[in-house]
């Protein structure tokens, strides 16, 4: 473990940050030449966009060998998102929350944590006496389907609420001005760089966890978890800034639900993940923060400063436990 590797390291992040932008950039530009309404983009091409550091890093570590921290990675991802992103984008300004995100979309995305641990812990959950716990073949299939259901209700609630502004859209896309072939380059760099990034951080995550004698699971949970939710974060706090609540609050559901249903599905299907026991306790506080930010919208529908405080000082104390957890196990030989 050397100098080169934290620079590698944080080069692998910025690459994947900036590729990641790219990759938007040109995939919104080709869906505005195609005609696609801003609102589509808005829910999908963006929040696949944020999670694209997310996914190729979660791919490569599992197809190295590295199960924790292609698990890891996004299970910290989707508790960050929450904790950290939402938390700062609140303090930033109180957030107001559409009725059928909090009626559907939130709910979604607790449904992906809970298909996530019965998947995952074939030990606790499966009936018949079994000595593993993974995402088999079979669990990639059904989170993928799961995938397919969620975006068949995207373009189903869309085509079912008419928008307002699809004249004003349609002529703004129709003056366009970049050209396929560029607007095309920017998607096929983009894509590029994420892999690139993707497996530098994984290279020097794993370099970094020996060397520090820390797993594998740890390194996945906080600093490659972090570094691949600064997409979201950026993304959340200028919708903040600009006022563009449900591009802030949207992004992060979309992204959380694309995590565990499309990345987790392709990951399962290119290579079976081994899940380590630990990281049980990781889902299940992904699936308490994710109610407790489903609670906190219940009555008024607004996300507040004081709320953005809490779901912070959940994010603090639950790194603060990681820290711990980790030393304990040292301790103890586990």
């Amino acid at each position: 473990m050397t100098f080169w590797t934290f620079l590698f390291l944080v080069f692998g992040f910025g690459l994947l940050i900036k590729a990641a932008d790219i990759l938007v950039d040109g995939a919104a530009g080709l869906a505005k030449k195609f005609k696609v309404p801003k609102v589509i983009i808005g829910l999908t091409l963006v929040a696949f966009g944020t999670s694209a550091p997310e996914g190729t890093v979660s791919i490569i570590a599992a197809v190295q060998g590295n199960a924790d921290i292609s698990l890891g990675n996004i299970i910290g991802s989707n508790i960050a998102n929450i904790a950290l992103v939402l938390g700062v984008a609140a303090i930033i300004r109180q957030l107001t929350v559409r009725r059928v995100t909090i009626t559907k979309e939130i709910p979604l995305s607790i449904f992906a944590i809970l298909a996530l641990i019965f998947m995952g812990y074939d030990q606790f959950f499966q009936q018949q006496n079994v000595g593993f716990n993974n995402l088999s073949l079979g669990d990639g299939l059904m989170l993928l389907s799961f995938f397919v259901v969620f975006l068949y209700y995207i373009f189903g609630d869309l085509k079912s609420s008419q928008i307002k502004e699809e004249e004003i859209e349609k002529k703004e896309m129709a003056n366009y001005k970049e050209s396929y072939w560029y607007l095309s380059l920017l998607v096929l760099g983009g894509l590029a760089g994420i892999m690139v990034g993707g497996k530098l951080v994984v290279d020097q995550a794993v370099i970094i966890a020996i060397g520090f004698g820390v797993s594998e699971a740890l390194i996945g949970l906080t600093i490659v978890a972090l570094g691949t939710s600064l997409p979201e974060l950026a993304t959340a706090v200028m919708a903040a800034r600009k006022n563009e609540d449900d591009i802030a609050i949207g992004t992060i559901m979309g992204s959380n639900i694309f995590n565990v249903f499309l990345v987790l599905g392709i990951t399962a299907l290119i290579k079976p993940l081994n899940f380590d026991p630990k990281l049980l306790l990781d889902a299940f506080f992904a699936l308490f923060i994710s109610i407790i930010f489903f609670i906190f919208l219940l009555k008024e529908k607004v996300l507040t400063r004081f709320h953005g405080s809490l779901l912070l000082f959940f994010y603090a104390a639950y790194i603060i436990s990681l820290g711990f957890r980790e030393t304990v196990m040292a301790f103890f030989g586990g």
